[in-house]
């Protein structure tokens, strides 16, 4: 065997002892990501979802009077209507100009999107 050979073969077999020795090991970490990947779906109770319905019906009637060319008076009234009736508060994102409906707290429940 040359000189060329021997670097050659001396080269490669460090480079598998080096991958042998840095290849992840069996631990816990990668088998809960494994786990999490295939776990349950999680589940919505009824208030959420009816929170969710009365959002669209909010963001339906307001887009509705928009439409129609109300007056700021009228989608005003309309508005509050809507937060007595179905707890849900509707007005226009500052950054999109879509209706956002929100909670009494302030999260939001649902937004309109552009089709």
């Amino acid at each position: 065997m040359d000189k060329n050979t021997k670097t050659l073969f001396i080269t490669l077999g460090g480079a598998l002892l080096l991958i042998w020795l840095l290849r992840p090991k069996n631990s816990k970490s990668t088998k809960g990501l494994l786990d999490a990947k295939y776990s349950e779906p999680k589940q919505v109770s009824d208030s959420q979802i009816k929170q969710k319905e009365n959002a669209v019906i909010g963001l339906k009637a307001m887009r509705e009077a928009i439409d129609s060319k109300e007056s700021k008076k009228e989608l005003d009234k309309l508005s509050s209507m809507i937060s007595q009736d179905y707890g849900v508060k509707v007005m226009i994102s500052k950054k999109t100009g879509l209706l956002r409906a929100m909670s009494k707290d302030g999260k939001v429940i649902s937004e309109e999107t552009i089709d």
